[in-house]
């Protein structure tokens, strides 16, 4: 439920900066969603947000600690995400100009993830010890990351070396449309990590 629904939005500012701590206005997410409908502060650990539904009068306001504001700011962002995940997309007049206000809107972003993964933590951290979180978090998304490349390698060997005919690699990557190096990586990867697996496991066993 909202704390506030108001026609005036100077109700919803002076709000905002005398029940909060420190609120900054999120301006480049603010313009993603649509500054003339919605507006977004960073209070801390706390996320404020101020919106009205087009053709209405009334703003509304409510506040949620970062962690739960991060999913739906996420879906907002989408395009974002998907650009910065792939500097060629900056590569297109259309989507170059997007390049400063994706890079801001990321920078906002970050700063809520950080007062989300300090807003679940019991204790102060250092700088250090955030590093290491983060850190920790890239190692799983690497983890998960190359479990889905053996899953993409073990759905590849499902459809086509099941039927047991000769040049079946070449088939899979003519199904795949990819080239054949390129399928040929794919399996090499796999098999890679298997063979540390094994190597790892009879290390185990020499002890």
């Amino acid at each position: 439920m909202p704390i506030l629904i108001t026609s005036d939005y100077d109700d919803v500012t002076h709000h905002v900066y005398h029940h909060g701590d420190d609120p900054r206005i999120l301006e480049e997410i603010t313009n993603h969603l649509d500054e003339d409908y919605h507006t977004v502060w960073l209070d801390g650990l706390t996320v404020w947000h101020a919106w009205k539904e087009p053709g209405e009068d009334d703003w509304h306001l409510d506040h949620e600690r970062a962690d739960h504001a991060l999913g739906w700011l996420r879906e907002q962002l989408d395009g974002v995400f998907d650009r910065i995940a792939d500097p060629t997309r900056y590569s297109t007049p259309e989507e170059a100009r997007y390049l400063d206000s994706d890079e801001a809107a990321m920078a906002e972003f970050y700063d809520v993830e950080l007062a989300a993964l300090a807003g679940n933590l019991i204790d102060d951290v250092s700088p250090r010890d955030m590093d290491r979180i983060i850190q920790a978090r890239i190692d799983r998304a690497r983890a998960e990351a190359a479990r889905l490349a053996s899953l993409r390698a073990h759905h590849a060997r499902r459809i086509y070396e099941g039927d047991g005919e000769r040049g079946w690699k070449a088939a899979a990557a003519r199904g795949l449309g990819i080239t054949p190096v390129a399928f040929g990586d794919v399996l090499k990867d796999d098999e890679a990590r298997a063979a540390r697996r094994r190597q790892a496991a009879s290390l185990a066993d020499d002890e």
